[in-house]
């Protein structure tokens, strides 16, 4: 794939990426208004920060691959996307990868390098 293509396929975070009480209770209000149609429900379950610009062609096809696999899992238990508990991955510097769920607000939420914060979210 070219990167527009990549990019594209992405699910990209302009916003914030969530923290306790209020991002749960976003996420419980979100959940009650979950559209019958899935044409307007969320794109992925992963939600990329930041401009595309700061991710290598590499890099984007990496999450890519990532956001189609954790969203075919989460597909396999749930009717809807709007509501989930989005994992957030951000590329903060070149060494320091933002890797977390929306409804984290303690704990580790760093890793080292891409390969090693998608790998967090690999275990189910």
């Amino acid at each position: 794939m070219k990167r527009p293509e990549l990019i594209e396929k992405l699910m990209w975070n302009s916003g914030g990426t969530g923290m306790g009480v209020c991002t749960v209770a976003n996420a419980f209000v979100m959940n009650s208004m979950v559209p019958e149609s899935k044409q307007e429900d969320w794109k992925s379950v992963v939600a990329i920060s930041g401009s595309p610009e700061k991710y290598s062609d590499k890099e984007l096809e990496k999450l890519v691959a990532f956001s189609e696999r954790r969203t075919a899992n989460y597909d396999r238990m749930f009717r809807y996307r709007m509501g989930c508990n989005l994992i957030f991955i951000d590329k903060v510097e070149e060494n320091r990868w933002l890797r977390k769920r929306l409804t984290w607000d303690m704990g580790l939420m760093y890793s080292v390098s891409l390969d090693e914060a998608m790998a967090v979210f690999e275990k189910d």
